[in-house]
């Protein structure tokens, strides 16, 4: 036998080896869900099985994965969140979340989710949101979940001054850090309107600012010691 033979069944160390490909099965979404935290919005995608990859960015417009076609949000700028592997129907083709979407009512941020498609596993979803801030996504395991957050717009910068009459997501803002610092209930609808101007009164007298109802730099300074932000 010459060094170039074989010896059948026996290995060749030269040889190629083919390696197989790892199948990822897609995880299947099962509930979207969402909160308001002390200075931003998190939407929560719970999945079963494994976690995927998840992009975030902001878009000119969400649009439908098949026809390409627009997909109207309300709010002033829209985050695109892609998720991969993951699907949300069954082998079978019924859907996987049964439960209604979340009511965004009196966020801060969002206004309002859109679904844009569940193709090739690969779902996209978008967020209507009401300024275009920082955003942040994460995965997380035990069960899968994919975590958005998108920060809220700052309620005013330098000299700027918030008063009655003023509609803006700097508005939706405060009027949230009021519900939290003044514990209890107040729409947040980026109307500064003579409810929040009330508010805001009550807010700067309990802390020892001059109570005009416009909301400049001490105001926003008191808030965010009394927040912790």
């Amino acid at each position: 036998m010459t060094s170039d033979e074989l010896v059948p069944g026996a290995a060749d160390d030269d040889a190629p080896v083919t390696a197989q490909a790892e199948v990822v099965l897609p995880a299947r979404l099962r509930r979207i869900r969402a909160g308001r935290n002390r200075a931003f919005d998190r939407l929560v995608l719970d999945l079963d099985g494994p976690v995927p990859g998840v992009r975030v960015q902001y878009v000119d417009a969400l649009r439908d994965q098949g026809s390409g076609d627009v997909i109207p949000l309300r709010g002033r700028a829209v985050v695109q969140v892609d998720v991969h592997p993951a699907t949300a129907h069954t082998d079978g083709g019924d859907p996987t979340m049964t439960d209604p979407l979340p009511d965004l009512a009196a966020f801060a941020a969002f206004r309002q989710l859109g679904d844009a498609g569940d193709f090739e596993a690969q779902l996209t979803w978008g967020i209507g949101v009401a300024a275009r801030t920082a955003l942040r996504a994460t995965t997380l395991t035990g069960p899968s979940r994919v975590v958005v957050d998108v920060w809220h717009a700052e309620p005013g910068t330098g000299d700027q001054l918030l008063r009655r009459g003023d509609r803006n997501a700097a508005v939706a803002t405060w009027q949230w850090r009021l519900v939290q610092a003044l514990g209890r209930p107040l729409d947040v609808d980026e109307h500064f309107g003579p409810v929040t101007e009330e508010a805001t009164r009550e807010f700067q007298g309990a802390h020892g600012l001059t109570a005009d109802g416009v909301v400049g730099r001490r105001s926003r300074a008191a808030m965010v010691r009394a927040l912790g932000l």
